[in-house]
């Protein structure tokens, strides 16, 4: 049973809010969308012999199925409660905006390689376009990857990484049934999370002062120095 707004605000007021936190949602759009959610420590960022898997805190990957009117609907919950919550996707009560955390949320640029699948074949961009509304709204930008950065993370990389597959008993990933979606939307997660680290070898993230509960800037040095990494670890 869900909170009632009242309920909820309490909810979210008792509830202690996690520093250094950074939520990564994926999706994968078409007829069925995959989606993954990250919770990294923002550390995964802040200096750059951290390395990735170390901190991570818990990961998640699933599919929407159903109309595309369902699936957006539970897209954009997701991507609410990884905005302003602390908690899981499956979790069953909200959180208030007073727990923001630092979020990304992708999605699978549209790439039209084929000229036959009906009605369906435009699906990708009216999913996109709703789930960047949805990002606008609650201050974020949807970014988009090109389907082709996502095939050198294949099903054995995933799996030598210690992701398992959610849709198979024996953890494989599948490329041609039910959980490919959720594995392409893998594979976009793990691409990002290397393009950001990549990029904060030279802007490393600082953490928490104290007053913050998230990393709350980017040392960009952005005078062209090189950073001194003096900022908290």
């Amino acid at each position: 049973m869900r909170l009632s707004p009242l309920g909820s605000l309490v909810a979210g007021l008792l509830m202690a809010k996690v520093p250094n936190e950074y939520h990564l949602v994926t999706f994968d759009p078409g007829g069925t969308i995959g989606w993954t959610h990250f919770v990294l420590d923002c550390r995964a960022f802040s200096r750059p012999e951290h390395k990735i898997l170390r901190w991570i805190k818990s990961w998640d990957c699933g599919e929407f199925s159903g109309q595309e009117h369902e699936q957006l609907t539970e897209a954009s919950r997701l991507i609410w409660q990884a905005r302003f919550g602390d908690m899981p996707y499956n979790s069953k009560v909200d959180v208030v905006a007073s727990a923001l955390s630092r979020t990304d949320v992708l999605a699978e640029d549209f790439d039209l390689t084929q000229l036959v699948g009906g009605k369906n074949l435009l699906s990708p961009v009216r999913i996109n376009s709703v789930l960047g509304w949805e990002c606008y709204r609650w201050g974020m930008h949807l970014e988009l990857q090109n389907r082709s950065m996502r095939t050198k993370v294949t099903k054995e990389r995933l799996r030598e990484f210690g992701f398992d597959s959610p849709f198979s008993r024996n953890g494989n990933w599948t490329t041609t049934s039910k959980g490919k979606d959720g594995f392409a939307a893998m594979q976009h997660a793990i691409v990002w999370l290397r393009r950001v680290k990549e990029i904060s070898r030279s802007k490393p993230w600082k953490l928490s002062d104290g007053q913050t509960d998230n990393a709350y800037w980017d040392c960009a040095c952005e005078e062209g120095k090189r950073c001194d990494l003096r900022h908290p670890r």
